[in-house]
């Protein structure tokens, strides 16, 4: 586990500042509260905007990260290979993935970051639609810190007149870290039904407060 969480990470952490000057290029970007950030392992999760926001998040981080991401993207094999090369885990989408939350948990046994879109796909949390629980599992076997991450802005990148105008505002918001026993002290479905709750409620408070800082 030692190659996944260093080798395996390599190229990442050779593209990290590639796109931090690209995402500078193109928009003003606002780094929020990210001193919020405990030591690793921990788990970071975070909304979902556009195709961008991967990238957008691990490359302003201090450590290397292990993204969880959808397992269409790895089925073409040359780009399976560089998704796993910087550090992406497949989940499958349609069923709880029991493979992925074991490859997450031995991320963070090994001392590894993890960024979980817990939506499951794009924009969903804005439509109300029901969280993954994937994360609640993961979290209720390592008892690792989960850290909100509110991002926003991301949406405006597929426009290319807004950004040839430098009228693109990218955000990173990091809310405080809190620990599983701190949300319920119930557990099994009880508790991953609370932790859940307890992620939205997050996630909605951080890209509110993000949004009434860019007016």
């Amino acid at each position: 586990m030692e190659k996944t969480t260093g080798g395996r990470l390599l190229l990442q952490r050779m593209l990290r500042p590639f796109f931090r000057a690209f995402f500078r290029l193109c928009a003003r970007v606002e780094l929020q509260d990210f001193e919020n950030l405990p030591d690793p392992p921990y788990i970071l999760f975070s909304n979902h905007l556009s195709w961008f926001d991967p990238p957008f998040v691990v490359c302003f981080m201090s450590v290397p990260v292990h993204i969880m991401a959808m397992e269409g993207l790895f089925k073409f094999p040359p780009l399976g290979f560089l998704f796993r090369r910087v550090g992406a885990i497949p989940v499958s989408r349609g069923s709880l993935d029991r493979r992925a939350v074991e490859e997450a948990v031995e991320t963070l046994a090994a001392g590894g970051v993890l960024l979980i879109f817990p939506e499951g796909g794009i924009r969903r949390l804005e439509k109300g639609d029901q969280l993954r629980p994937g994360l609640s599992l993961i979290a209720q076997r390592t008892n690792v810190p989960l850290v909100p991450v509110g991002i926003s802005g991301c949406r405006d990148l597929y426009r290319p007149l807004t950004v040839l105008r430098r009228g693109v505002r990218l955000t990173i918001r990091i809310g405080r870290p809190f620990m599983l026993d701190a949300v319920s002290p119930l557990r099994g479905k009880k508790m991953r039904q609370a932790v859940m709750g307890r992620v939205r409620a997050e996630l909605c408070a951080l890209t509110r407060d993000a949004a009434d800082r860019a007016q």
